[in-house]
């Protein structure tokens, strides 16, 4: 074999052994510490040390800072040579972000069988993997063959020489369980750039990625669902690199998968299913920047969606303790508010779809727990008040931001049972999605035209369109909810509709009752023009143009109730029923929960709103946060019942499976707990969801009881049911049952950004691995055990320890990072 190098001609003999390549050349400057005799003898060490060069080189050949690319992006999935779905689009690109400028898209399947046909030809619908591809994120991720920690398990030898690159192969080492892909690496000799690089996915690669969702968890549920499987066989990828003004850039990537679809519903067996993706950059410019909001695609939306029942926006920062008078008077339970207890509101409230105009009143009934002749209600400062009657007389306030302060004309005695009532009106804010939980009230259009309304208040507080004690601490006994509403319009609130009423001037009132404690943010209206039907005791209420599809949707609603009570106890309000409403926005009302608008096709992601809302009838309704900073009680248990209900539909692996993807959406900026005392929404909340979700899985693992588990939920919501409750009540609950100290574990998870480090490193030695480790961490003292795959646990500390393993390869060592949600770095 022969070729150049810096343009000298070369011979290259390689021995079978694979132990000694010989190369004979000339010297060529960037090689000369490596190999510099006319004919030498080139170690796989010595490739191997290339490729560290190649890797060191990267600040100094790649731009690795900000800059715009233009590019052209194509996809051609076929089912058994028939195309599926053709399409060309181009892009705007920084960094990770892309927008589309131009798209175009042909399909070419039957409508009859839509769901599955969709499902197939949807497998991966956007360029954002294609980006994740570059060298510079490449490079660093797990199994990586550019990344150091996983040398050891790949042979690196010279394959070829061309006129200006050195070629090196990568190929697993035999019987390697991480060795995932095998490749080519293309390096200029003049820069040590990678201008090439070509992969393929291994035996063991393959497995993985049939093993892992193939294509995502969610794709997984809907294979379970419409009753069929894909399996890869083949992915391959390549991309090159184009040097522009000294740096090189991203050029083309090139990925092809091959795969095989089964469905005994439709007749097929190993029906050949291929795609072929191609991103090519046609341009790099530092000059233009893509705005935040555009820089979000809708693929990307969809890719990683929105939390599903708060509002936010990702190019929100937080900035810490940027608190003001009036987030302290919402969030703090001064004298003015402890020194009572509301046991029971009437809210008797008119909306005016055309004005976007509320008025009413609201009266509550309180219990004085200290002597006071002043209190504190709450009202957002853009509603009046008219007046304040208490036993007939009027009273006198005082108003500061969005706190009012009422004047009782003498002392009310401790123990009393008074009631005071609130005459309003105004026109509530609106939401502001780029804030996380600023919300309002939702004015909008169905599809045909018809106003339709909707509250949507957590964070915010219910405070924003009605007078109460807007602290989450204190909840009603009970309530009862009266909406008025123009004729023709239906209205939905929570619990059990008592009856309809007509009113003069064409208008009708909804009267409802709520028998059970709850929230205030959790009192709601929806007002359209909607279809009631009811299944099995379970009401819904619709949109008329989509009562056949929320049929479907909803034909497990049942199933999953149940699966809900075998994990976490009986349904908390039978007495004010279960209702699920579609809604211009998703959110957990108490006992009327809303879904969102009800696509007009099959998918899962819609599934997966469903299931989180409803879970919060258990998790944020029955028990609910007594401070805003503890709001991930609500949303880690209801997103991780997400994952619950997988299991009961698809078993322990499709659990682990859907927790596992969550991990996407992590992003460790700030603590899961907020702020106490005040009214702390002013940050990205997303932590509090999947974090708090892959906490709790970690901490199932960590019991590492099934049996105990299981009765732990139950016992929770048994405990704590109808209350409000702190992380500190719940997590000394947790440590009582378990009869397990865990405030370590508690106070790593929800106080630091950072999640575990688990630091390792091995050394064969004869059959026996030597197994060094320790745990980097915030807290002092942390001490949790993991565990090591095909083994038992292990019991690391803030120290070294040391460990033998006899007869254990290092290629089979394997922390289970699946089951415990924490970083695994093995060192060098």
């Amino acid at each position: 074999m022969s070729g150049l190098v810096a343009g000298i001609p070369v011979a290259l003999e390689k021995k079978d052994s694979m132990k000694y390549l010989f190369l004979l050349l000339f010297p060529a400057s960037v090689f000369a510490q490596i190999v510099n005799l006319r004919e030498v003898a080139v170690r796989p060490g010595q490739v191997l040390e290339i490729v560290r060069k190649m890797l060191a080189a990267i600040p100094r050949n790649y731009d690795t800072g900000s800059f715009t690319m233009t590019a052209s992006y194509q996809e051609n999935i076929r089912l058994a040579g028939d195309t599926l779905n053709f399409n060309e689009s181009e892009l705007a690109i920084k960094g990770d972000q892309w927008k589309v400028v131009k798209y175009g898209r042909k399909q070419s399947f039957s409508s009859r069988d839509f769901a599955f046909y969709s499902w197939i030809s949807n497998i991966n619908n956007a360029p954002g993997g294609a980006l994740h591809e570059d060298i510079i994120k490449y490079a660093a991720t797990k199994y990586s063959i550019l990344n150091p920690v996983y040398f050891r398990y790949y042979n690196y030898y010279l394959d070829t020489l061309l006129k200006d690159q050195l070629v090196i192969a990568v190929v697993p080492r035999n019987h390697n369980k991480k060795g995932f892909v095998r490749g080519r690496l293309f390096i200029d000799t003049a820069s040590l750039a990678l201008v090439r690089c070509e992969l393929v996915a291994s035996p063991a690669g393959i497995r993985h990625v049939n093993r892992h969702g193939r294509g995502g968890i969610r794709y997984s549920m809907m294979a379970a669902y419409l009753r069929a499987s894909i399996k890869f066989e083949q992915i391959r990828v390549e991309m090159d690199y184009q040097k522009q003004d000294g740096k090189y850039y991203l050029h083309n990537v090139r990925r092809h998968w091959e795969s095989v679809i089964n469905s005994n519903k439709r007749g097929l067996k190993d029906a050949p299913w291929r795609a072929d993706f191609l991103l090519s950059v046609n341009s790099v410019s530092a000059e233009k920047n893509l705005t935040p909001r555009d820089s979000l695609s809708r693929d990307k939306i969809f890719l990683n969606p929105p939390t599903p029942d708060s509002f936010r926006d990702s190019t929100v920062s937080w900035q810490p303790q940027n608190f003001t008078r009036a987030d302290t008077l919402r969030g703090m339970l001064s004298p003015l508010r402890s020194c009572y207890d509301v046991t029971f509101y009437h809210l008797d409230a008119e909306v005016d779809l055309d004005k976007h105009f509320i008025s009413g009143n609201s009266l509550i009934r309180y219990k004085v727990l200290s002597p006071f002749d002043k209190m504190q209600v709450d009202l957002y400062a853009n509603m009046l008040i008219q007046k304040i009657l208490f036993k007939g007389q009027s009273l006198n306030f005082t108003r500061e931001a969005n706190a009012v302060f009422i004047q009782f004309p003498g002392q009310q005695p401790a123990g009393e049972e008074q009631e005071i009532t609130i005459y309003y009106e105004g026109t509530p804010q609106v939401p502001d999605k780029s804030i996380s939980m600023k919300g309002g009230v939702l004015w909008d259009k169905d599809d045909l035209g018809n106003p339709w309304a909707q509250v949507v208040c957590q964070g915010s507080g219910a405070s924003l369109w009605w007078p109460c004690k807007d602290h989450l601490s204190d909840e009603p006994d009970s309530m009862r909810i009266w909406i008025t509403v123009p004729e023709g319009f239906s209205e939905v609130s929570n619990g059990r509709l008592q009856r309809q009423v007509p009113l003069p001037g064409h208008k009708t009132r909804y009267e409802w009752a709520v028998s059970y404690p709850i929230n205030n943010y959790n009192v709601t209206f929806s007002i359209g023009k909607y279809t009631h039907y009811t299944d099995h005791g379970v009401n819904y209420y619709v949109m008329p143009y989509h009562l056949e599809q929320a049929k479907v949707y909803f034909s497990e609603i049942l199933a999953m109730l149940a699966c809900y009570e075998e994990h976490f106890g009986p349904y908390p309000f039978p007495k004010d029923g279960f209702t699920l409403v579609e809604s211009l926005y998703p959110m957990e009302h108490q006992s009327g929960v809303c879904v969102g608008r009800i696509p007009a096709d099959p998918h899962p992601e819609f599934a997966f709103v469903v299931w989180h809302e409803a879970a919060h009838e258990w998790w944020g309704n029955n028990i609910s946060c007594k401070d805003i900073a503890d709001m991930w009680i609500h949303e880690a248990f209801a997103t991780y019942a997400e994952s619950v209900y997988a299991g009961c539909r698809a078993g322990d692996t499709m659990m682990r499976d859907f927790l596992n993807e969550q991990r996407q959406q992590v992003k460790n900026k700030r603590p899961v707990t907020g702020f106490y005392n005040v009214n702390d929404i002013f940050y990205d909340i997303d932590d509090m969801y999947t974090k708090g979700s892959l906490m709790l899985f970690t901490l199932q693992n960590v019991i590492n009881d099934k049996g105990l588990w299981k009765r732990l939920l139950p016992a929770i919501q048994q405990h704590f049911r109808y209350q409000t409750l702190s992380a500190e009540e719940l997590e000394q609950f947790i440590c009582d049952f378990t009869g397990k100290d865990y405030h370590y574990f508690f106070r790593q998870y929800l106080h630091y950004t950072n999640i575990p480090r688990l630091e390792y490193e091995l050394a064969e030695k004869g059959a026996d691995l030597r197994v060094r480790y320790r745990w980097v961490a915030d807290v002092p003292g942390f001490r949790m055990p993991v565990r090591v795959k095909g083994r038992d646990f292990i019991y690391p500390t803030l120290e070294w320890k040391m460990l033998t393993l006899h007869n254990q390869a290092a290629a089979d060592f394997e922390i289970d990072d699946e089951n415990f949600y924490i970083e695994a770095e093995e060192l060098e």
